[in-house]
This record gives C-alpha cells, structure tokens and sequence, in this order.
C-alpha cells in the first residue's frame, strides 16, 4: 500500500506536465510557424535487490524484485511537421519544405531560426521581427543572390518607398511590389508585369535534426548537440531547403480537434489517478488509526 503513494504521485506529475504542455501548444494554435511539442510517457521502475529469507537465486545471486513506480514523463522535442500556407502581408514569407529562415540575435553574435514570417521595416530601413532581430539574406546582384556574404537585409528609405517593397515567389524582395501584385492579380504573366528591381533574397538555413532544437522568445530557435548545427545556408529551391512563397506565411501546425481529444484524455487520466491517490491516503489513515490503538 505504501508502495502505491510515490507511483500515484509520479503519474499525477507527469500528466500535469503533459497538460501545461498540452495548454501552451492550445494557446498559439493561432500563431503563424509555431510548432507544437512532442512528448512521450514511459514507466518509472525503483529496482532493489533483496535477500528473501535468506534465500539466493539459482546460480548464488540474490533474488531480485523490481517495483513500478508509475509514469514520467520525456520531452521529445517539437513536431516539424509543415503547416498550412495562407496570404498574408508583403513582407510576409512562407517556407514549403525543410529550410528556416535566418535571424540576427540582438547585442549577439548568435543566429535564431524561425518559421514564422511577421517581418517589418524598421525606420532605418531594416527588415525585422516584432522583437527587432535582423533578418538575414543575400544581396542581389546582376539577378543572382550574392552568397559570398551573409547580410542584414537593409534599405535606403531615402532611396527606396519601404511601403511599396515586398517578397515575391523564392523570397526575392522586389521593389515596385504594389503594381506587379496587381497586374498578376488581373492575370499578366511574369514577363508582362511592370518593372522592379530585385533587391534581396532571404537566406534559408538547415538544420539535420531540427525537432531537438531549443524553442526561444517570439517563435525562434537555437541548435543544439541533439539537432546539430546549421549544416549550410542557401536561398528557396535549393537543397533540402524548400521553397519560399512570398506575401504568405506558414500557419501553426496544432490541430486544435487533436488537441481537444487529447486533453480530455489526460484530464479523465488525471482525474482517475487524483481519486486513487484519495483513497490510498483513506486506508493509510485507517491503517495508522487502528496501529495507534493496538
């Protein structure tokens, strides 16, 4: 019976923790690129080696007994399953496959991955995340991404309107956005739209195992031992990378129907083993009650 008091107490641990899991991936279901964890449950075992009266196992060794002591629950990382890709502003982007889009830490010379896409224009004319990291890319030239240099993605507003600049398809940043949106919109081909300069491409990173990275502040990641580092950099359509959609970004990957069902698991599992804990703790005072008067 005393046995009974630590595995309830595990199980209860465990599905608790499950459910604050559980209800952070519920709350930012809504959040574009965010990526809902991964975690298992596993039995707790408490192994003694005893001598029963005396008695030894057939070859000499003392008879074992090993006792379960409930559940635990692992962390197994994040599920990097792709979400679904919806129209959202010019500045938007969305990735179609395995790449991460670069992010520059503040006051650090660490770089962040992310699949979220909420990137703005600063005053100074750097593209950023709502947090104010840089946004990382490659500077156009002569039509061609130059990846000799990784860089901030920056504007001149001196020189360029940040108000009519935007990510077309493969994450090329194009100016003149608003007239060549249009004009694709009313059905003209690539070669009949207006003219733009191509500015940028976002830089795109891979990562071998990325479900082992550590989730960070604003839907960003940093490597670790597990997921490995940053193997290369590229740009949309390159090696295992993907493919860059522009003015769309990539929609949570909870499915808040799964969620619901699993909640209503862990709390009926929750609610099973909190009565037997009840109980157990009933006849341990009844034991003790009756042990106190012999």
């Amino acid at each position: 019976m005393f046995n009974a008091l630590p595995m309830l107490q595990n199980s209860i641990s465990a599905t608790s923790n499950a459910m604050s899991l559980l209800s952070a991936d519920a709350q930012a279901f809504q959040t574009d690129g965010y990526k809902q964890s991964r975690y298992t449950f596993a039995s707790v075992f408490n192994s003694e080696v005893r001598s029963i009266g005396g008695q030894h196992g057939r070859y000499g060794g003392a008879n074992t007994q090993t006792m379960n002591q409930g559940v635990t629950l692992i962390p197994m990382g994040y599920d990097m399953s792709q979400g679904g890709i919806k129209t959202a502003q010019p500045t938007n982007a969305a990735i179609s496959g395995q790449g991460f889009f670069i992010l520059q830490a503040e006051n650090s010379n660490q770089q962040l991955l992310t699949r979220a896409s909420d990137f703005i224009f600063a005053a100074d004319g750097s593209l950023i995340d709502v947090f104010g990291r840089k946004v990382k890319g490659y500077k156009m030239v002569n039509g061609a991404p130059d990846k000799t240099q990784l860089v901030d993605i920056t504007l001149d507003p001196n020189d360029t309107n940040l108000s009519d600049v935007g990510f077309e398809d493969n994450g090329v940043l194009m100016s003149n956005y608003q007239a060549r949106k249009s004009a694709l919109d009313n059905g003209s081909t690539t070669e009949e739209l207006p003219e733009g300069e191509q500015l940028f491409q976002l830089a795109l990173g891979y990562v071998p195992n990325p479900s082992q990275m550590t989730q960070g502040q604003g839907n960003t990641f940093t490597v670790t031992l597990k997921s490995g580092s940053i193997t290369y950099y590229g740009v949309s359509g390159e090696e295992n990378l993907g493919n860059v959609i522009g003015g769309s970004s990539e929609s949570s990957n909870v499915n808040p129907a799964e969620t619901t069902i699993v909640g209503i698991q862990l709390q009926r599992g929750y609610n099973a083993t909190q009565a037997a804990l009840t109980m157990t703790n009933k006849f341990l005072t009844q034991i003790m009650e009756v042990a106190g008067k012999a």
